[in-house]
């Protein structure tokens, strides 16, 4: 029965795929909705617990965490403005030493000597009578665009958020209502508390550790000398998020900003916030992680990899932001269904004793 489900498994499969594609700006805000009213769920119903009305601790709630996030965006946003004025020059600085060095070792070749001539050419004035005029959008206008669109699917997000946390339950019971047997309505219950139950789980502590890693890159980094440490800490914690290409990515833009200070004297103090912040991502990633969230959440390397470049394809940013929580609910409802716990073990990451045993 199983064997014959599986066709029309592989349709749907294939058949959501397309429909998140076509359909990206629609999902977007639903799905960050979704994963936010996970990780804000407890809170609602401690509230709940305390004998404050749903509509009113999700009012709470919902406001409390928006404005957070708008006092954080604040609090980052003179350094994050300086910190990305300073790597062109940074870079440019990076590219100066390279072109330096490379000369005293290698002398001048035809190279670089074709370059210099290019940039003469590209320098000197344009006739009049040759002049072409292109108007394009200014990075201000650009930004403004991109601006809107972000809080316009930002409030949408908002409002979805609070009728998850207030009608969620109500559409569960809605759900359990169209089973046709009561072992199915027990069992639909069952796999519906304990996912969100999971998730839940996952998602906040993932969120305070990445919290918490990026306080301390910042706080480290601030030991250091590093100008805009608080930018660097805060976007250490958010690319945490994005598994491998965020500390990648995170790793590269330090190892610029050390290179790029002129107050550093030595190769050393040049490499200083980059290896601080690799030691620190070691010990979070290997240590911290594994022991909070166990192996329950294990997923093979592989599996991640391939899932981030799927849906950063999709979905681009927003795919590889949302990607691994949705990876996570994936293997939670597959390890949780009959016809899905093969897969679920296809996708974790096992030590070779464990499998044989």
């Amino acid at each position: 029965m199983a064997t014959a489900r599986r066709p029309l498994w592989f349709a749907a499969v294939v058949l959501l795929g397309f429909v998140a594609w076509v359909a990206a700006d629609l999902w977007i805000p639903i799905v960050a909705a979704a994963l936010l009213a996970f990780v804000l769920r407890p809170f609602v119903r401690a509230l709940e617990a305390l004998r404050v009305p749903v509509w009113l601790g999700a009012l709470f709630v919902v406001l409390g965490s928006t404005a957070a996030a708008v006092g954080a965006v604040a609090l980052v946003y003179g350094p994050a403005s300086e910190a990305i004025d300073d790597l062109p020059r940074a870079a440019a600085r990076v590219s100066t030493e390279i072109r330096e060095l490379k000369e005293a070792h290698f002398g001048r070749n035809a190279v670089s000597e074709t370059l210099e001539v290019i940039e003469e050419i590209s320098a000197e004035p344009t006739p009049a009578g040759a002049r072409v005029i292109v108007e394009r959008p200014t990075l201000e206008q650009r930004l403004m665009s991109m601006g809107i669109a972000a809080a316009t699917a930002a409030l949408a997000a908002l409002l979805l958020v609070y009728f998850f946390l207030v009608h969620g339950d109500t559409l569960l019971r809605r759900l359990v209502e169209v089973m046709p047997t009561l072992s199915d309505k027990k069992r639909t219950v069952d796999m519906v508390r304990a996912v969100q139950g999971d998730v839940s789980r996952y998602l906040l502590s993932i969120t305070v550790i990445n919290l918490v890693l990026g306080a301390v890159v910042g706080g480290a980094l601030l030991v250091l000398g590093v100008e805009n440490a608080l930018f660097w800490g805060f976007l250490a914690g958010l690319m945490n998020f994005i598994p491998y290409l965020g500390p990648l990515v995170t790793s590269g833009a330090l190892l610029l900003v050390g290179f790029g200070d002129p107050d550093a004297s030595s190769v050393a103090m040049a490499l200083a916030p980059a290896f601080t912040y690799g030691l620190l991502h070691v010990v979070e990633s290997n240590g911290l992680t594994p022991l909070v969230l166990g192996r329950q959440f294990s997923i093979n390397p592989v599996v991640i990899l391939l899932w981030l470049m799927l849906w950063g394809w999709l979905w681009g940013i927003a795919g590889l932001l949302f990607g691994v929580p949705m990876l996570v609910i994936t293997k939670l409802l597959l390890q949780r269904s009959d016809d899905g716990q093969d897969w679920a073990t296809l996708m974790e990451t096992r030590r070779s004793a464990d499998a044989l045993a």
